[in-house]
């Protein structure tokens, strides 16, 4: 297995060798395999703008996003572009609305349990842990509230189970939470990054936006990797030069990174994560999530050497064939910041925030985690650089209030080893994104165990099967940990938050017990350990595992998904 001996990506050992990890539906959602619904556009789509620092202003243009409710909007000017693209444009657009397995997030601010479901709570969890397998283990389950004093109700109970739930532990990828909570603090998930291509006397430049999950072909309006392709801003770059006065030598195209600044690379990754390809330099450009189209899975992406210059070849490659029947040739030429007096030819827009933002959270992926984060900095003002996105989840945190004591950063993915995160800060985060305006949008984002991304195959096992499509938690995986996160809805339709983190696992083979434990866990917290009694009240807010396979063949229909 590639990487250092102590960790593990999750593409490995929660998703597999699953193909068809990157099909989506109509509407911008993972297809037959999530049967997740996009919400409703409920994101105010109007725009403000931030202008940037100095340094990383792109020929004049201005920062495009919404930011949090402290902002002031502030006018863009006139005939002016963003480099981080328009919110325009619903995702859901006209498509059919998909079934959905995923719960309600309305939250219930009400004492969360009667004395004695508490009770029995308390002795169920109790006794999962105190065979001492797993000595270095947190665990919080809360009310919906996640008993944060800032939407804490004031008659609502305090912790309903704890267990070190303030001790600082490694949380894997369950730090994605943070980075999800920080970009919709900061920036309009209906925003779309804008690859541009701008012209002057010297030749073309291309002008990198922040997309990452940009495709070689044509932009496929159905797919959230490759929304916007490099064969259609080929094509209509073509166009534009055809236009004006054609070029009568080739055109040189160089490379405009500067969306982005600092080391590519977090000082805090092992090198064998970096060498293995579960983690890669990062940069303000690339095809596919930074990775080589067509020879990539998961479980084992297929980095380029340098994934901005990859995607400025296949340009490059495009131009040539689009311009070929014209006479127009064009060579790779290298980075160079664009001048001011460069003028836009063309451009196209990649998934909105939210749709790459369920991407990154299904799938795990560490490298669009590590994008996103450079995206909410800029969206705070700050640069798009590796610390610049440490720091702005941290201040999204500390502006909500959440418990940040003993949080340490040395990402925004989860893959370092450094990271310290409590399973109350967790909680927290979580009660945050329920509490939200945009609730169901966020959740959205959460895999739906049985169901969806990184919980599709879990909870098989006996004391766990029942709480399939009950549980939507992000999960966190390395050699020695497991984590989840997330939301677990009984059988009275009672929801309740939950953080479980298990540290110093002792390597790969001790991964699917380790699973196994936290999955009986979380289905213990939903009251699922067993098949719910026939007198017991039906779920009001989440479907039957039959709904939701249902639900899951009525989606691979709408899309036409292929197996």
């Amino acid at each position: 297995m590639p990487g250092s001996p102590d960790r593990v990506h999750e593409g490995q050992q929660e998703r597999g060798m699953r193909s068809q990890h990157r099909r989506v539906n109509s509407i911008g959602t993972p297809s037959a395999r999530y049967a997740q619904k996009m919400p409703s556009n409920k994101h105010n789509t109007q725009t403000t703008t931030l202008t940037r620092r100095a340094a990383l202003t792109l020929g004049g243009m201005f920062l495009l996003t919404a930011c949090g409710p402290a902002a002031t909007e502030q006018k863009r000017p006139e005939g002016s572009a963003s480099p981080i693209g328009s919110a325009t444009g619903s995702p859901t657009g006209t498509a059919e609305a998909t079934a959905s397995a995923t719960p309600s997030a309305t939250p219930t601010l009400a004492p969360a349990l009667p004395e004695a479901e508490q009770e029995q709570l308390r002795a169920a969890l109790t006794a999962l842990f105190a065979d001492g397998t797993y000595p270095q283990h947190s665990l919080l389950v809360t009310g919906m509230d996640g008993n944060l004093p800032s939407i804490k109700a004031t008659t609502a109970p305090a912790d309903l189970y704890a267990a070190n739930a303030d001790t600082a532990r490694v949380p894997a990828s369950t730090f994605k939470v943070l980075t999800l909570f920080a970009l919709n603090h900061y920036a309009n998930l209906q925003a779309r990054l804008r690859t541009r291509v701008t012209r002057d006397a010297a030749g073309l430049y291309l002008m990198a936006g922040g997309d990452t999950l940009l495709g070689v072909g044509a932009s496929d309006p159905k797919q959230i990797v490759g929304r916007a392709g490099l064969t259609t801003l080929a094509e209509l770059t073509v166009k534009a030069l055809l236009q004006g006065e054609k070029p009568t030598a080739a055109l040189p195209v160089y490379l405009d990174g500067t969306f982005f600044t600092g080391p590519g690379v977090n000082p805090g990754w092992d090198d064998a994560d970096v060498a293995s390809g579960q983690i890669t330099p990062i940069h303000p450009i690339a095809l596919e999530s930074h990775t080589v189209p067509g020879k990539s899975t998961a479980s084992n992406p297929v980095r380029p050497d340098d994934a901005a210059v990859a995607a400025q070849q296949a340009f490059v490659d495009a131009l040539n064939t689009a311009g070929k029947e014209s006479g127009m040739s064009f060579t790779l030429a290298e980075r160079r910041t664009a001048p001011a007096e460069a003028v836009e030819i063309a451009a196209v827009e990649s998934a909105t925030l939210l749709e790459q933002a369920q991407h990154m959270m299904l799938e795990s992926d560490n490298a669009l985690a590590e994008v996103l984060g450079r995206c909410a900095a800029i969206a705070a003002g700050k640069e798009g650089s590796g610390e610049a996105a440490q720091q702005t989840v941290r201040q999204a945190l500390v502006d909500a209030g959440v418990n940040i004591e003993n949080l340490v950063q040395a990402d925004v993915c989860g893959m370092s080893l450094t990271d310290r995160v409590t399973a109350r800060t967790l909680v927290q985060v979580v009660a945050l994104l329920n509490a939200d305006e945009h609730a169901e949008q966020l959740m959205s984002t959460f895999p739906v165990a049985g169901v969806s991304g990184t919980l599709s195959g879990r909870f098989g096992a006996a004391n766990a099967v029942h709480a399939r499509t009950f549980v939507q938690a992000k999960t966190g995986t390395l050699y020695t940990v497991s984590s989840l996160c997330g939301v677990a809805t009984r059988p009275d339709g009672t929801r309740l938050i939950f953080a479980i983190i298990l540290n110093d696992l002792g390597g790969a083979d001790a991964l699917p017990a380790a699973k196994e434990r936290v999955d009986a866990a979380a289905a213990a917290i939903a009251n699922r350990s067993t098949a719910p009694s026939a007198s017991a009240a039906p779920s009001a807010v989440a479907p039957s595992a039959s709904e939701a396979t249902s639900a899951a063949v009525s989606t691979a229909a709408a899309a036409g998904a292929a197996s």
